[in-house]
């Protein structure tokens, strides 16, 4: 159920650099939300620009109360970062996709690059113990602009830093820990393959999908990725997050994503969009 709501807002925190963590009453809408989807916001003072903006979800109470992590980036966001407890955003969701776990999986390989970081949490939240292994790797080009899940330390998750500088954890793109997880899978008692038992989640820039895609491709995998588009209407009206679609076509991130699998994106035309 989609829901439209004046919703208030309960705390809002800098939680690295450029990166804020906002917690938003949106009454029933909250027990409505799963890990891929999202939420389109506007201000309701007369300076927020004219269009909303998407925000993937962080988390639930499953009762009232959803949190959303964003980065300021423009005026929308900066908005935003000023907005206080007791202020109100106009909130519609939740929207699109959300990722999905065949029951047959029993390791799930979550990659996310800067804002890419909230619906991944979100999932390994939801899905702490109902899979063997759950990894969180999260890259950042430095350690000021990583987003710590410091919730996930408590659950059972495996969360590994990649930075570009070597700031901190591993010095590098995140990728390198998919690649290197995907070579630890092995054979089963039952026969089965690592391949077959694992799953890859990925949400962040457009390069990091591609070779993450490339790596989950070349090892047999299934792989979904949640894209980040720019979003105008939010519900497939206005056509302008226009992914392209393996065999021709477009998806539209909006309505049929932002969750795909991986193998359904054309991402050579993508490369040139």
């Amino acid at each position: 159920m989609r829901y439209c709501t004046a919703a208030n807002v309960l705390a809002n925190e800098k939680i690295a650099d450029s990166f804020y963590l906002m917690k938003l009453d949106v009454g029933p809408m909250a027990s409505q939300c799963n890990p891929g989807e999202f939420v389109h916001l506007r201000g309701l003072t007369a300076d927020w620009p004219f269009l909303r903006r998407p925000f993937s979800i962080y988390s639930t109470d499953g009762e009232s109360c959803i949190e959303i992590v964003y980065k300021v980036v423009g005026k929308a966001t900066s908005i935003m970062a000023g907005a206080g407890r007791g202020d109100s955003l106009d909130v519609m969701g939740p929207l699109g996709t959300a990722f999905t776990l065949r029951e047959t999986a029993s390791k799930v390989i979550a990659v996310g690059g800067g804002v890419g970081i909230p619906p991944l949490v979100f999932f390994c939240s939801r899905y702490a113990g109902v899979v063997d292994q759950l990894h969180l790797l999260v890259g950042a080009r430095t350690a000021a602009e990583l987003v710590v899940p410091v919730s996930l330390i408590v659950e059972g998750v495996r969360v590994s830093y990649f930075t570009e500088d070597g700031s901190r954890g591993t010095m590098g793109m995140v990728t390198i820990g998919v690649e290197e997880l995907v070579e630890r899978g092995g054979a089963a008692p039952d026969g089965s393959t690592g391949d077959e038992r694992t799953e890859i989640i990925a949400c962040g820039p457009r390069p990091m999908l591609r070779e993450v895609a490339r790596v989950a491709a070349a090892a047999g995998i299934r792989c979904q990725v949640s894209v980040e588009e720019i979003m105008a209407c939010g519900v497939g009206a206005c056509l302008s997050c226009a992914v392209p679609r393996t065999g021709g076509g477009y998806f539209h991130a909006c309505k049929d994503g932002p969750v795909f699998d991986s193998a359904a994106i054309d991402w050579e035309r993508w490369a040139d969009k």
